[in-house]
């Protein structure tokens, strides 16, 4: 056979004749041959290959990462992960991959774009964001409504009844950051409840950064009764300083926190947290970053929604106020 027939039955083998189509890929499957994408991509002037960029390996954004990947797979597209690891430098090195032709497209988990790439400078590379949008960029966007999530969250301690209600807030570089905030905000404003500034404790998305905002607000002269956290992250850290201070959870101070890792069905307490619908912010993403590859129209914005996830860490209030009792060993 010519060597145009072989390559149209790998690649249009609806264009032969059953037949003919059946004795070459019984002779791909004795050979065993997987064809070279990247050649092929090359030769087509792409690589069929998408650089996801995150800013942590966290558990969270792996799972984003999964949900992409899974699309990918299916379009026949390579998907690659970059960790910048809050480095600028090596975020630009991301996006400069894709400039030069090692990948098509980016999906940014970040929030930020490299300087290098400001309006005026460099233009932007084939991309998509998740889970913030782009300050003065039309980016496509697929977000979840973090205000929202932090408003539903706070409203169950309130209706649990609890007044004295803190707020361990996350990265104050990351967007999500002032929603989730505006969204507790908007709790206690609807539920006449006055907002303390000693209540907000400021966070950077780390266990050890819930662990140091808990002692601290146990510290103050009206201690919280519950605490919204920032992310599941630092409610684990939080919790585990409570018991570390002889303090149980939910029975002296409720806590909740926000993405519902999968580690948060399984904690000790289990995790009442605001469900982040992980795996199909990634699936979407990349759904939309290969349709604007491919020249067709892609949303602008895509917001998935958020529920509440009420499981054993969060309670009624008990008459006394939580106060520390004698740290235990870690």
């Amino acid at each position: 056979m010519s060597v145009a027939t072989v390559s149209r039955a790998l690649s249009r083998p609806e264009l032969l004749r059953e037949e003919t189509r059946d004795r070459v890929m019984s002779i791909v499957d004795r050979l065993g041959y997987r064809p070279n994408l990247l050649a092929r991509g090359l030769r087509r002037g792409h690589t069929r290959s998408i650089l996801l960029v995150v800013p942590n390996l966290s558990p969270f954004f792996l799972e984003i990462f999964a949900g992409a990947e899974e699309v990918a797979r299916q379009a026949d597209f390579a998907l690659l992960l970059g960790n910048s690891n809050g480095d600028p430098e090596r975020e630009e090195a991301c996006f400069d991959q894709v400039v030069s032709g090692r990948a098509d497209g980016i999906i940014l988990l970040t929030g930020l774009v490299p300087t290098a790439y400001a309006p005026g400078k460099r233009p932007l590379p084939p991309l998509v964001t998740v889970l913030e949008r782009l300050p003065g960029r039309s980016v496509p966007v697929i977000r979840t409504d973090h205000r929202v999530g932090a408003a539903e969250a706070t409203r169950h301690l309130i209706e649990l009844g609890h007044r004295q209600i803190a707020h361990i807030a996350g990265s104050k570089h990351a967007p999500s950051t002032a929603h989730r905030l505006a969204g507790y905000r908007d709790a206690l404003e609807s539920a006449g409840l006055a907002l303390s500034q000693d209540l907000i404790y400021p966070g950077d998305f780390t266990m050890k950064s819930g662990a140091a905002g808990v002692e601290r607000l146990l510290s103050l002269g009206e201690p919280p009764t519950a605490v919204l956290c920032g992310n599941d992250e630092m409610a684990f850290g939080a919790i585990r300083m409570l018991h570390n201070l002889g303090l149980a959870v939910p029975r002296d101070i409720s806590i909740v926190g926000f993405d519902d890792q999968n580690m948060a069905a399984f904690y000790n307490p289990p995790l009442t947290t605001v469900y982040i619908p992980r795996h199909e912010l990634g699936r979407r993403a990349a759904r939309e970053l290969i349709e604007q590859l491919e020249g067709r129209d892609v949303a602008h914005e895509v917001i998935l929604p958020t529920r509440l996830i009420v499981r054993e860490s969060t309670a009624p209030p008990a008459r006394r106020k939580p106060r520390a009792g004698r740290r235990r060993s870690a």
